[in-house]
């Protein structure tokens, strides 16, 4: 078998109540006790993708993810319906601490964040109650917990929420709409430079909104612009692990309430992933 790793992403905003299956941050806490107690090793995803280039990926890599970049990503929130909610950070953080000096984790999570103040703040009044969950003040302090690397989800996600987006012709919902260069550069040229002044480090990694890439941002601006940008990599949400013949532009991703629902479903999800063939 081919070395691989897995890519899992969770989505912090979504708390529907206190289960597992329908709040995200519950789920992340319980998916990184199944990972250490079923052998898993986790990496940040830049060491994941040295160790595959290098030949020197543990057997059983996952990488860590969430999308886009509310404030329970980093800091404690009271949920006007379901009560005090724990940080994805706090539990990773949690994690780290309680595991013994020689340990083979190396705890992180990519934070891939929407850049534009207005973008966000329009979604907190349209999607979330005006509960001022996409705030930027916490993204240098997440860079500087070195659990939390700040990453770029575009400019305004073409959200299909907002009343106007970059697309030329404002359709919106779908990122493969994202077709032309001024498009590129207004979603991931523009995001990077915001992200870098509001958080002190330049994105390193680039996750497509819904997971969609348009045939031109995928296989010609990002491959031919990428690396001037600092980037490294792009994200996409192709359910399945990431080997030396991904596209380095185009990364696979398991995406939980998606590809695992309840407790179990990831050890299945994991069990697949390392079976022969």
């Amino acid at each position: 078998m081919k070395p691989r790793f897995v890519i899992l992403s969770w989505h912090s905003i979504r708390v529907l109540d206190n289960r597992y299956a329908d709040n995200d941050l519950i789920a992340f806490g319980e998916d990184l006790a199944t990972l250490d107690a079923l052998g898993w090793t986790v990496l940040p995803l830049a060491d994941a993708l040295a160790g595959l280039n290098t030949g020197t990926l543990p057997d059983k890599t996952a990488v860590l993810t969430a999308d886009d970049g509310s404030i329970m990503d980093f800091e404690t929130f009271d949920h006007p319906t379901c009560g005090v909610q724990t940080s994805l950070a706090e539990r990773l953080r949690r994690f780290r601490d309680a595991l013994p000096a020689d340990n083979r984790h190396r705890p992180h999570l990519s934070a891939f964040a929407i850049a534009s103040p207005d973008a966000r703040d329009e979604l907190d009044r349209t999607d979330y109650m005006s509960l001022n969950v996409w705030r930027d003040d916490w993204w240098a302090k997440a860079n500087a917990s070195g659990l939390i690397s700040v990453e770029s989800h575009s400019w305004d996600h073409n959200h299909g929420s907002l009343k106007r987006t970059v697309q030329r012709d404002n359709r919106r919902g779908d990122f493969r709409y994202i077709d032309t260069e001024a498009e590129c550069r207004a979603e991931v040229d523009q995001a990077s430079d915001y992200i870098e002044r509001c958080a002190g480090r330049r994105p390193r990694f680039f996750a497509y909104p819904y997971g969609q890439a348009s045939d031109y941002i995928r296989h010609e601006y990002l491959p031919r612009r990428g690396a001037a940008l600092g980037l490294e990599a792009a994200l996409a949400c192709d359910p399945e692990p990431v080997t030396a013949d991904s596209d380095r532009w185009h990364l696979p991703r398991y995406m939980f309430a998606r590809d695992w629902k309840e407790p179990g479903d990831l050890e299945k999800l994991l069990a697949d992933v390392k079976a022969p063939g």
